[in-house]
């Protein structure tokens, strides 16, 4: 009897992870965007994958010999996850031609991504070292964590009740 239930809770667990996951619009579709503006770059990073209370999302941002090096920082705290646009403006940029290497934590293959990006920046007087003038991001786009009910006609705390 206990094989038999174990199976079923086994059963109902992939059928929601597959349901959860078939429901991801933005899953492994990041994309990275940056525009010039005067000294400021502004950088996007758009349909990013992270759990539902990302706060603080924080920027590191490094000056090379010819990179910027950009990196988009986020704590996990929550179980659940949420698609986001984020944006980020780095100002008084130094002039001239610039990689810009942005890298995150990418939650489909857990492990860092990075996206390498040419701008140039024009010089308007700027005053470096560049800094993160603004950030901020969408209210969660779509959740994913928990599939609708009527996938399969249980909700996902029944579920983990039932496999106790």
């Amino acid at each position: 009897m206990r094989a038999t239930s174990l199976r079923f809770c086994i059963l109902l667990l992939i059928i929601f992870a597959t349901s959860a996951h078939a429901q991801f619009w933005c899953w492994d579709t990041d994309e990275i965007v940056a525009e010039v503006d005067g000294h400021s770059v502004r950088i996007e990073h758009l349909a990013a994958l992270y759990n539902c209370c990302p706060d603080p999302i924080t920027y590191d941002v490094e000056v090379g010999d010819a990179t910027i090096f950009i990196q988009e920082n986020t704590l996990m705290p929550c179980d659940c996850e949420c698609c986001y646009d984020l944006t980020l403006v780095v100002a008084d940029v130094p002039p001239g031609p610039w990689n810009l290497l942005f890298r995150w934590f990418d939650v489909e293959s857990w492990q860092w991504t990075e996206r390498v990006l040419q701008v140039e920046v024009p010089d308007v007087g700027q005053t470096p070292p560049p800094y993160v003038a603004d950030a901020f991001r969408t209210e969660c786009l779509e959740t994913t964590s928990v599939p609708d009910e009527t996938s399969i006609g249980m909700t996902w705390g029944a579920v983990k009740a039932l496999c106790r």
